[in-house]
This record gives C-alpha cells, sequence and structure tokens, in this order.
C-alpha cells in the first residue's frame, strides 16, 4: 500500500468575457488527478500543467460537485461567460492581485497605469483586444500598436513575421508608454543587462504601490528572472580576504585546476551543501547571482558543477550583485 500523494491546488474561475477577465474564483485540491483529466477534457496528467480547460456551466456545476468546491455564481448572471480550470502558478501566491489577467478593469478603475501585450504576429490581435478597442473608441484608454518583424533570423520558424506590442493606458497617461520604452533601452545596453533596478522601475509605470514593488524584487532576487541564478563555492580563510578586500564585487582566484560551484537553496543544511562542494573544511560559504549566459562557463548541466579556473575572470564580469557571506564556525581539534 503506498502513501497517497500531496495534494495539488488547482484553480476554478469564472470568467467574464465583457470585463476580460476573471470576476469569481476558487482553490481547490486534487489528489486524484485522473479524475480531474476526465473531468476537464484533459488527455494526459501532463496536459494540466501546459493548459488551462474552458468548461460550460453543466460541466462547472460537476467538478465543484466532485472536489467539494464551493463557488456562488447564482448572483452573477451574464450571459458571455465561461469558467476556466488551471494550475495555480507561483505568481499567484504573491500577497496583492497581480495585474496579469486583469489589466482591463484594472486600467478603467485607475489602478493600473500601463497595460503592455507582446504576441507574434499574424494573427494582428490578441485574444480580448476587441473589449480593450471598445474603450479606446469611448475615450476612456488610449492605444499604440508596434511591429517589431523577426527579418531574416533562422530562428524564427513557421509563418509568424515578428512581434506585435500592444500598449494601453488612461488618457492622460500616454506619457508612461515613452518611459517604458526609454527603460528597456536602457537595460539593453547596462553591463549585466536588466537588473531589479530597472524591475522597479517597470513596476512604477505599470502602477505597482511601493510595497507590492519591494515584496517583488525580494522575491526576484531569491533566484530566477531578473534576480538571477543564485549559486555558492566554498572558499578558504584567504578566499574570504580577499572577497573582502574586492568590496564583495569579486570571486578570489582558486589554486586548484576547477571550481565546484552549486545551486544555492537557503532551505538545504550547510553540511549538505559543503558535501556537495566537496570543502567540508571551508571557512565560508559564498552566495551569488549571475545571468544565465554563465551556464557557458562550467561543463555540467546539473548542479553541482566544475569550471575551469582560468575562467573566473569571466564569472566575475557576470555577477550581478554583491557576494553574499555565510560564515561557517571553525571545527574543534582533535
Amino acid at each position: 500500500m503506498t502513501a497517497p500523494s500531496s495534494p495539488d491546488l488547482f484553480l476554478l474561475s469564472l470568467f467574464d468575457r465583457e470585463q476580460w477577465c476573471p470576476v469569481l474564483q476558487a482553490r481547490f485540491e486534487v489528489t486524484d488527478r485522473a479524475r480531474l483529466c476526465r473531468l476537464v477534457g484533459a488527455g494526459s496528467e501532463a496536459e494540466l500543467e501546459r493548459m488551462g480547460f474552458q468548461l460550460d456551466d453543466a460541466e462547472a456545476l460537476k467538478l465543484c460537485e466532485a472536489f467539494g468546491i464551493s463557488l456562488d455564481w447564482d448572483a452573477l448572471d451574464f450571459p458571455d461567460r465561461e469558467f476556466i480550470v488551471d494550475r495555480v502558478r507561483p505568481i499567484q501566491t504573491a500577497p496583492y492581485l497581480i495585474h496579469t489577467g486583469y489589466e482591463l478593469p484594472l486600467l478603467l478603475d485607475g489602478r493600473k497605469k500601463l497595460a503592455h501585450f507582446a504576441e507574434p504576429y499574424p494573427p494582428m490581435s490578441f485574444p480580448g483586444e476587441h473589449r480593450f478597442d471598445h474603450w479606446v473608441a469611448a475615450g476612456r484608454l488610449h492605444k499604440e500598436v508596434k511591429l517589431e518583424p523577426f527579418g531574416d533570423e533562422p530562428t524564427k520558424a513557421g509563418s509568424h513575421q515578428g512581434t506585435r506590442r500592444v500598449y494601453f493606458t488612461a488618457k492622460s497617461e500616454e506619457w508612461r508608454i515613452p518611459a517604458m520604452k526609454l527603460v528597456w533601452e536602457a537595460a539593453s545596453r547596462a553591463n549585466g543587462g536588466w537588473n531589479e533596478y530597472f524591475e522597479r522601475l517597470e513596476g512604477m509605470l505599470f502602477g505597482y504601490e511601493d510595497w507590492q514593488n519591494d515584496w517583488w524584487i525580494e522575491t526576484g532576487l531569491c533566484g530566477g528572472g531578473f534576480g538571477g541564478m543564485p549559486f555558492c563555492c566554498a572558499v578558504d580563510s584567504q578566499g574570504l580576504a580577499w572577497i573582502e578586500q574586492a568590496g564583495y564585487r569579486a570571486l578570489p582566484p582558486v589554486v586548484q585546476p576547477q571550481l565546484i560551484l552549486d545551486d544555492y537553496d537557503p532551505a538545504r543544511p550547510l553540511p549538505e551543501q559543503l558535501a556537495r562542494l566537496e570543502r567540508t573544511d571551508a571557512a565560508a560559504l559564498a552566495i551569488f547571482s549571475v545571468g544565465w549566459q554563465s551556464l557557458d562557463l562550467w561543463t555540467e548541466q546539473a548542479a553541482p558543477c566544475r569550471m575551469p579556473a582560468a575562467r573566473m575572470p569571466e564569472l566575475n564580469a557576470l555577477l550581478l550583485r554583491p557576494i553574499r557571506i555565510i560564515r561557517l564556525k571553525p571545527q574543534a581539534a582533535t
């Protein structure tokens, strides 16, 4: 007899096609994925991770009965609607409403100052664009469209010819569009590319509050996206002194032919982390963030990985922010 698997979180949403956003949602736990597949029409359990599923009223009612979902939609009687079932995504764990998927009502309410959509073209519209255009025609919203052709790039396969960027703002907020373009241009020319400072500027232009930007950036710096990939390596006392003298902006040279690097997980016990780095006698753990281009510096795809010592200057050039240090207690002599 096997132990039951951990429940997965899914989201049932009532989607209003007029406002082009969910207006009622409920999370529910799923331990029987095969049953969920049958109810939503998924061909396999893997499809549950990749895509959302549209349901009509009768199908949504069966889902609610099967998984004990409480979603009172009787008072929301509007004709142009559908139900959507999707996996709860990490972005939905934020302590505030992320604008994605709610752009239109937030723009009209003044809570969102700028919306940006980027899709390959053709077609010359994105799903729901006609609802935004309704308010453009009514004089409530401003719209700008920019086409960016792919050109002759061999990697752009298929029938798409380029990227179509669409911007919406409330009236009198049009200045945010050229400001956003300027931020992106500055990031493309900056050493190290996009970082938390550009991310904050973008969030401010979108209309997020300061505390929301603070949370987003602090979370992003923990790894992935603009925060870069968090890695670590072990250093001895001389290496630690070298990092301090360098203002925590560079890793020290190594004597060994190769440097062992590992992805940094704050939940991983230190003894385990040091064992993965093959340095149980280290004086400190150096934690640093690098961009995705750094993957070319080491041989293995999976961490822990090894980098030739001669490539240390290249790694230092890719550091995104100051190195963090976890000092290790010296072991007692035996």
